[in-house]
C-alpha cells in the first residue's frame, strides 16, 4: 500500500489521533503553565525560600506568584515574562550569584504596580494614586516579602 492510499483509507482515523493529540497537548502545556505559577515551584529554589516563607506570613498568601509577578492583561504577556524571567532565574540560580539584596527589574516594577492597581483599584479610587504613574513598591516594598533577612537568606526589597 502506498502512502496515498494510507492516507485516504485512513484519513478520519489520523484527524481523530491529531485532535486527540491537541487536545493532549494543551491539557498538558496549561497544567505545567499552572504549576509553574504556584509558590511551590517558585519557592524550589534555594534563593527563594526566604522570600516564599515571608509571603507564607503575609496577608497576600492567597495569591500565586504569578498573580502579582506577572502580566495578567494577556497570556502571550504572560508567557513572555514567565519565559524570560525563568531563564533569569535559572540562570542565577546555577551560577549562585544572586545578590544579597534582590530588587525588582524595570519591567517587574512597572508588572508589579499594574497588579497591585488592578486588585486595590477600589481602594486608592479618588486618591492620587488612581491618576496614573503610581509606584506603589515606594511605600509598601515590603509588601508582602517583608525586608529581614534570616541568617545566610536573601533580603527581599
Amino acid at each position: 500500500m502506498d502512502t496515498e492510499q494510507f492516507f485516504s483509507r485512513n484519513s478520519v482515523k489520523l484527524i481523530l489521533l491529531g485532535a486527540v493529540a491537541a487536545v493532549l497537548g494543551v491539557a498538558i502545556f496549561g497544567a505545567g503553565l499552572a504549576y509553574a505559577d504556584k509558590p511551590l515551584f517558585c519557592g524550589s529554589c534555594h534563593s527563594m525560600k526566604h522570600v516564599t516563607l515571608t509571603w507564607q506570613a503575609s496577608n497576600h498568601k492567597q495569591f500565586s506568584c504569578g498573580e502579582c509577578h506577572l502580566p495578567q492583561d494577556s497570556l502571550l504577556a504572560k508567557l513572555y515574562t514567565k519565559g524570560e524571567n525563568g531563564m533569569r532565574h535559572t540562570y542565577h540560580e546555577v551560577l549562585r550569584d544572586y545578590p544579597d539584596t534582590i530588587r525588582f527589574t524595570e519591567t517587574a516594577r512597572v508588572i508589579a504596580n499594574k497588579n497591585c492597581l488592578r486588585c486595590h483599584a477600589s481602594t486608592i479610587e479618588g486618591t492620587f494614586m488612581s491618576a496614573g504613574g503610581a509606584d506603589c513598591t515606594k511605600c509598601h516594598r515590603t509588601i508582602p516579602h517583608r525586608q529581614s533577612q534570616p541568617d545566610g537568606g536573601v533580603k527581599v526589597e
